[in-house]
């Protein structure tokens, strides 16, 4: 439960930034409180249930949905064309927040389309850690200035920030005597745990949090500082929501559509499912899982795609999409089981649910939050470049356990350098260009959906690097990263048939004689072959009877 909370708490300022940014655009003057409660509860619950489906039939690893940040550069435009000044009548909100949804709830289909057709899983083939570390790279320097923006907002942000590197940096190692009452002894012992590296953030939050409280009792914080823990929005938010608020699909009336919005939010679905794409590889390294089989990739978009579609039923105003910043922590934590973060859907849905809750948490001051972001991004950029590091891999079969080196990428090929060089470059200068300097082809339509596009630094950094991956000769899949130890020892004959239980893909015993009594649904992209259902079984039983002779003798 634990570790689940902390998870959410990892993802909380990225769960809050999307309903307060929603709620503004809405241009809903006295009602943008109540708005936001309501935005707020939404995101919780959806986001919820979209990481409980992910984690059982999706993927089945260990991941967590949270709002999209691709969605925002579309949502801007739509912002620019209906802005919020003094002639703007606050009753229009809803229909505004319509047209959001709908436009949104329209886009995101496409994702389970392509789930369902088997085309993301062919495409994920081709996608290596040359497409994926320039993705995840420019993910992160895309969120330089806002990790900037929060951290100037208070020196508090500093104290957080070195309090995580103090925990997770410092502190990692270090095991605390903690008291313990054994029943069978009937007397208290101690055992040491490593808790600073197992709940940084949690530690982390606490901490600076009181200091925040003590600060503000004792008026060291001026009247209006942005670490006071009574600003008056905050207070007022958790005095006005309910205890327990039940949030409703269509609460704001029926969707309507934007065809500017719903090309902008299509291509944001893209830029979602290749940033999705990499953090699915991401946390197989982390989990010391293989490469996300097709059948899984292909269902764990369809998951996405029904998240993405509740989220537009419910009015977050985005779609949903993995969170890596969840990732990088379990590199951290080391926890990387899926009970973990179905546990964080749980909360999630209860956070959303007994809103004062999420009320409460969202009364935390912004600096921490800006502590939070800087220290999640750091993790996330570390383990997205782990992707090309050369690694030691001790290999069994050799008596006196000499090791044997294994490269992820071969970075001494200039092909693979130059790659990722152009696209990381590229992908910020061409964005950077056309934020300072608009699309103009005298089109509406084409200059809010290009224009949108060619301000996305992962899509344009991601499709330049996948294209010349592809494209360009001078290395074997090898050599591009395609094959990495774990591979090698799915082929090692010395490996037990127990391993099929520590497989995070394979999916529940009875699923599978399911499907091989009807076995036409293994055809489905989106289902394991009959072949590799039957072989995951043969293990299975194998491995019961050697367990049954293990318990006789």
């Amino acid at each position: 439960m634990l570790f689940g909370l902390q998870q959410m708490m990892i993802c909380l300022s990225s769960l809050l930034v999307i309903p307060y940014v929603v709620s503004d655009m809405l241009c809903a003057g006295d009602q943008a409180l109540q708005i936001r409660v309501q935005l707020i509860s939404a995101t919780f619950v959806t986001s919820g249930i979209a990481t409980i489906l992910q984690t059982t039939f999706g993927m089945r690893l260990s991941i967590l949905h949270g709002p999209s940040f691709a969605f925002l550069p579309a949502l801007h435009t739509f912002q620019a064309t209906f802005p919020c000044n003094a002639d703007t009548n606050t009753n229009n909100w809803e229909e505004k927040m319509q047209m959001i949804s709908g436009s949104c709830l329209i886009a995101v289909l496409i994702m389970p389309i392509l789930g369902f057709t088997g085309l993301v899983g062919k495409i994920s083939k081709y996608i290596g850690p040359v497409t994926i570390v320039p993705i995840m790279s420019l993910l992160t320097i895309g969120t330089v200035p806002d990790i900037e923006e929060k951290m100037a907002l208070h020196w508090i942000s500093i104290v957080e920030f070195l309090v995580l590197i103090l925990f997770v940096v410092i502190l990692e190692r270090y095991e605390v005597p903690l008291p313990v009452f054994s029943l069978s002894e009937k007397k208290f012992k101690f055992t040491r745990q490593k808790i600073f590296s197992q709940f940084p953030y949690l530690l982390g939050i606490s901490i600076v949090w009181f200091i925040c409280f003590i600060m503000t009792i004792t008026n060291a914080e001026p009247r209006g500082g942005e670490a006071r823990t009574d600003q008056n929005a905050s207070i007022t938010v958790f005095d006005q929501t309910p205890w327990v608020q039940m949030p409703m699909p269509l609460f704001f009336g029926p969707p309507k559509f934007n065809l500017a919005l719903v090309c902008g939010f299509m291509a944001s679905c893209f830029a979602a499912m290749i940033e999705s794409i990499g953090d699915y590889n991401l946390c197989a390294k982390i989990s010391k899982q293989s490469r996300p089989p097709p059948s899984n990739t292909n269902r764990a978009f369809v998951v996405e795609g029904v998240g993405c579609i509740l989220a537009a039923l419910w009015g977050v105003g985005t779609g949903v999409t993995t969170y890596a910043e969840n990732i990088a922590i379990m590199s951290v934590t080391k926890v990387t089981s899926r009970i973990t973060m179905q546990m964080a859907g749980v909360l999630l849905i209860l956070a959303g649910v007994i809103s004062k809750f999420a009320a409460f948490l969202s009364m935390i001051p912004e600096p921490i939050i800006g502590g939070l972001l800087a220290m999640g991004v750091c993790l996330i950029n570390g383990v997205s470049l782990s992707n090309l590091q050369v690694r030691l891999s001790p290999k069994k079969s050799i008596p006196e356990q000499r090791s044997r080196f294994l490269q992820t990428v071969d970075m001494k090929i200039s092909r693979n350098l130059t790659i990722i060089g152009i696209s990381i470059i590229m992908g910020l200068t061409v964005a950077t260009h056309f934020e300072k300097t608009p699309l103009n082809t005298g089109n509406q339509i084409v200059d809010d959906v290009f224009g949108t596009l060619l301000t996305i630094r992962m899509l344009i950094g991601g499709v330049i690097a996948f294209t010349l991956d592809n494209i360009t000769g001078g290395a074997t899949r090898r050599q591009r990263g395609f094959v990495s130890e774990m591979d090698d020892e799915e082929q090692d004959p010395e490996k037990g048939e127990s391993d099929i239980e520590t497989n995070g893909y394979v999916l529940p015993s009875k699923l599978n004689q399911f499907f091989l009594r009807y076995s036409w649904l293994t055809y489905l992209p989106v289902i394991p072959s009959e072949r590799e259902i039957r072989e995951i079984e043969e293990k299975r039983n194998k491995f019961k009877i050697i367990e049954e002779k293990i318990e006789k003798a």
